[in-house]
């Protein structure tokens, strides 16, 4: 049977560890004055602009040269006194935008956990895999969920929902659900046990497929990669178009992840296609001096 969230025994836990507190994501003292100093978030929109150089030709690299006013500086990984979370905050600042998945699982005492996590990314289509990774040493309620049930669900975050998955991250002890406090709804998922978000205008069942652990230099786990594959989709359905192929980002209004607490939406795109085939980019007069440059003739 569950262990009720509502428990009083003093044998459980007040809590997870706290990790926000050692690694210091937010670099205000006083965060809800500097909100205040903002403007309010702006009605959501969504354009389409011209690519930053639409004249740009095969062999002119970038579309201006102000990068050649700031000199690189190398950062040691691994130099003397470089601390891991210092790693950390530098890669999650630099890979971005990173979507955002929430993740719910069901606990093997019934528990339905629910957190964000955006070490996530699309890996393959045969079979349709996405990958989760689970960073600490000490596996979280959702790692442990996932390898235990051997399944999960994924659902994509958007801006109207945005602080509600963000309080899905509060560290409750394992007995105690995330979805009540976040206020989300609970939709019965078709092939998995555990639900997935119903404001969420993308939702994807999935089922383990592989898991690696990550050992750090102490010789100690330090992450868990996880692979799980779709077995399911939910598209809202203004989101996609009839055949379930495309979705419409103006629709998803996706929020990404960026350094410290600093989120983002996608509200704007261009559209750039692909180069076409060799045997045709060979033809044009640009590519025909390059290939002249390159092979030393005249």
């Amino acid at each position: 049977m569950p262990v009720p969230s509502t428990t009083t025994s003093s044998t459980l836990p007040i809590e997870a560890p706290d990790k926000e507190s050692l690694i210091k994501r937010n670099p205000h003292a006083d965060f809800p004055a500097v909100q205040a100093s903002r403007p309010s978030y702006p009605a959501p929109s969504f354009t389409y602009n011209k690519t930053p150089n639409p004249d740009w030709l095969p062999g002119t690299g970038a579309s201006n040269s102000s990068w050649r006013q700031h000199p690189l500086r190398a950062v040691d990984p691994n130099g003397p006194g470089r601390a891991t979370v210092q790693n950390y905050k530098l890669m999650i600042s630099t890979t971005i935008p990173r979507p955002i998945a929430l993740v719910s699982t069901v606990s093997s005492t019934g528990v339905k956990n629910i957190a964000p996590f955006s070490f996530f990314q699309a890996v393959s289509m045969d079979p349709p895999l996405y990958s989760l990774s689970f960073v600490g040493e000490d596996p979280n309620d959702s790692l442990r969920n996932v390898l235990e049930s051997g399944e999960c669900c994924i659902s994509l975050v958007s801006d109207w929902f945005i602080e509600a998955a963000n309080y899905t991250s509060i560290n409750t002890p394992p007995h105690v659900s995330e979805w009540e406090p976040a206020g989300l709804s609970q939709v019965a998922s078709q092939v998995v046990k555990a639900p997935h978000v119903g404001e969420s205008a993308f939702s994807v069942e999935c089922k383990l497929h592989s898991s690696q652990d990550i050992v750090g230099k102490n010789g100690k786990r330090s992450a868990t990669l996880v692979l799980v594959e779709a077995v399911m989709f939910h598209c809202r359905e203004d989101a996609v178009d009839e055949a379930g192929v495309t979705a419409n980002p103006a629709v998803l209004r996706a929020v990404w992840r960026g350094g410290g607490i600093t989120y983002g939406v996608c509200t704007n795109a261009w559209e750039l296609p692909r180069p076409g085939a060799w045997r045709d980019e060979r033809e044009r007069e640009e590519v025909k001096k390059l290939d002249k440059k390159v092979n030393g003739v005249a």
